[in-house]
């Protein structure tokens, strides 16, 4: 909180005037100057293209990587990232994700290029970084109302899902993906990733909170799973249309067939692509999850 009212008071102050070069600090903690409004962007990571489309900045972006469904210029892989095809792009800056991308940034600088690192792992951070885009790009104020309004709109839902008792809060786990017969794990959230924050927000008990692994996410035994029994899976999909086969490969998969969450049919299918960026887009997940957990309970 103290740091997203910071960044409040530094959009108040740089919208009276806002003049470049502006410093910034970026989410890997590193002090970056922005010396002009930037009117080419090169987004090297998919995540980063979201903010620019939630701010309505797109037409700036003019290359993005082949994980990308922005339709622009390719720029190919996220590791390592082509450093010759960004700089004959001339972007006003680049933004890149963390985790694996971090060690291509130096490199990146090397060229002479600036570069913004955006890795929000809980929403206030996602809010963060949306006034931080917002102010890079010379547009704090919307971002700001764009923030404030998102702020207003989950937590409307964080109430109503506060007022379920703990003791009639569903179970939940997340599924990256669908194990196959011999597979004995599968790749889950837990504590410090936002996916997890949202579960919570939405009235949630995720089954792995108590774990954690890089930036939250990490395998859990099916063996696990059974023993907790979920009320509800979150199962990601990364194939349009392919909603009803996954419910299907669940509910005969010789051990997570026996969960009362398929045994009940509370199997939810989400896009897998949006449940991967942490973007201001997800934030309308909580509701959806909330809606799924607790129906029309008031």
């Amino acid at each position: 909180m103290r740091r997203f009212l910071t960044l409040t008071l530094l959009v108040a102050l740089l919208s009276l005037v806002l003049t470049y070069p502006i410093t910034i600090v970026d989410d890997a903690g590193r002090l970056v100057t922005i010396d002009r409004k930037p009117e080419r962007v090169v987004c090297a990571a998919p995540s980063t293209t979201k903010f620019l489309q939630y701010l309505g900045l797109e037409d700036r972006v003019v290359a993005v990587t082949n994980w990308d469904d922005f339709e622009a210029e390719r720029i190919g892989d996220l590791f390592p990232l082509n450093l010759e095809k960004i700089l004959s792009l001339e972007p006003d800056v680049v933004f890149t994700f963390g985790g694996f991308q971090l060690p291509e940034v130096p490199k990146l600088e090397q060229q002479g290029l600036t570069a913004v690192v955006l890795n929000a792992n809980t929403v206030q951070q996602i809010l963060n970084d949306l006034v931080l885009v917002g102010t890079i790009m010379g547009v704090p104020e919307k971002a700001k109302k764009l923030a404030n309004d998102l702020q207003e709109y989950y937590l409307t839902v964080a109430k109503k899902a506060y007022n379920v008792p703990l003791d009639r809060r569903v179970k939940v786990v997340y599924l990256m993906d669908i194990p196959g017969p011999d597979v004995r794990e599968v790749w889950t959230c837990g504590q410090g990733s936002y996916l997890n924050e949202l579960i919570t927000l939405a009235g949630g008990a995720n089954i792995a909170a108590a774990f954690t692994g890089p930036n939250g996410f990490l395998p859990i035994s099916l063996e696990y799973i059974v023993s907790e029994n979920p009320d509800v899976l979150i199962v990601a999909n990364y194939t349009p249309g392919a909603e009803e086969q996954i419910k299907e490969k669940i509910s005969n998969h010789p051990i997570l067939k026996s969960l009362k969450a398929v045994r009940n049919k509370r199997i939810y299918v989400y896009d897998g692509y949006m449940l991967s960026l942490p973007v201001p887009q997800l934030i309308a997940y909580i509701e959806r999850f909330y809606n799924d957990f607790y129906g029309d309970r008031k």
